[in-house]
């Protein structure tokens, strides 16, 4: 009996020392408070030059705004933050003052402060997440630029932890992966584009060349509308045609009055880099020979002239079509015809009129002999 009592008593003992089952199985019917999800991000408001469009991000900013609505009632509970980082870029430059396009003063910077340090305030004890920069459609990423699919998630970590100095988890986020309608026309607009900033990557810093390549990417954004795509697509065109033509030659026209002679082209290179050009030049008839140059390398940020070298083979008119290459092949600026007036006495004309002359001037002395030989009789 003694004995019961006691694995009894030493059974109540450990059962009294559990905690309670209820407290180590969540009950089947109890809810647990899940994550919520906070994106955000916002089509950009900028041109390639960083000048602000509009007001529209200012406006989003502000307490009653769609972005200020995120940041200045932020979930309760535990929360995620997936965040663009080309809006944060977009914001951090706000808030360091700007102009508009139009040259008016912005009128946002303060908004823009006051959001980024409630953002800061909502993430400090949040896990953050970046998402693709621009939140471009990952369709069209694909399509255009498949090549800088790794580069874009790379630095958009990067990017988003250095602006919000905030760890970022490493996986980026495509959140968009659906098309949108884009013409064959504009299509093709975007690709010659990106090939003018390709061919001068060697010329220009890697900041320049990163503000590019990013450029394509927000134009790729599924919320933009059609009109401030179109916009964007013509200001990325516009600055891609203008970096091909930095380097670019002078028009002339020239005259030539001997056999041989140089003709001076001026070739100006607006890059901040020296660049190695090859200039492929071509005589527009068969009145003209161009000895072969060798490649040229212009400073940055100066002209030079280059001396042309001609063999004039008869008088009359002509020119040359002259180009400018990078080492690659590819075309920098526009080629450039310079017509020239070739005043010149062709060797064989030249011997001729000197024979000619000698054998007036033999006539005339014959003549004259014979005149002097008739008086004396």
């Amino acid at each position: 009996m003694k004995k019961f009592l006691a694995e009894i008593f030493a059974f109540y003992l450990v059962v009294l020392g559990l905690p309670s089952a209820q407290a180590l199985i969540t009950h089947p019917n109890q809810s647990v408070t899940p994550t919520m999800s906070v994106i955000i991000t916002e089509p950009t408001h900028r041109q390639i030059n960083g000048q602000f469009i509009d007001e529209g991000l200012a406006k989003s900013l502000s307490v009653d705004g769609r972005l200020g609505k995120l940041v200045f009632d932020p979930p309760t509970g535990p929360s995620r933050w997936i965040i663009d980082p080309a809006l944060i870029e977009e914001v951090v430059a706000m808030s360091n003052g700007y102009q508009l396009a139009d040259g008016t003063d912005g009128i946002g910077q303060l908004s823009a402060q006051t959001w980024l340090t409630q953002l800061t305030i909502d993430i400090a004890l949040n896990k953050v997440s970046a998402l693709a920069y621009g939140n471009p459609s990952h369709y069209w990423v694909n399509r255009l630029s498949p090549h800088e699919e790794s580069y874009l998630l790379t630095s958009s970590k990067k990017l988003l932890e250095t602006l919000l100095n905030h760890p970022v988890n490493p996986r980026v986020i495509f959140h968009n992966p659906k098309p949108f309608a884009l013409s064959k026309f504009d299509i093709e607009t975007i690709l010659n584009a990106a090939t003018y900033f390709r061919e001068t990557t060697s010329y220009v810093e890697p900041s320049t060349i990163d503000t590019f390549r990013l450029a394509l990417i927000k134009i790729l954004n599924l919320d933009l509308s059609y009109e401030r795509r179109e916009f964007l697509i013509r200001d990325f065109t516009a600055n891609g045609y203008a970096q091909v033509h930095l380097v670019h030659l002078s028009p002339g026209k020239f005259t030539v009055t001997s056999s041989k002679q140089n003709i001076p082209l001026t070739l100006t290179n607006k890059f901040p880099h020296a660049a190695k050009i090859n200039l492929v030049i071509h005589p527009l008839n068969a009145k003209i020979r161009v000895a072969k140059i060798t490649p040229e390398v212009i400073p940055g940020n100066s002209k030079i002239q280059v001396l042309i070298p001609l063999t004039v083979l008869t008088s009359g008119s002509s020119g040359i079509h002259v180009e400018i290459r990078t080492p690659s092949g590819d075309l920098l600026g526009d080629p450039v015809i310079y017509p020239i007036k070739l005043s010149v006495i062709s060797p064989v004309a030249t011997w001729f009129t000197t024979g000619a002359a000698m054998v007036l001037f033999l006539a005339a002395t014959i003549q004259g002999i014979r005149r002097i030989r008739r008086g004396k009789k």
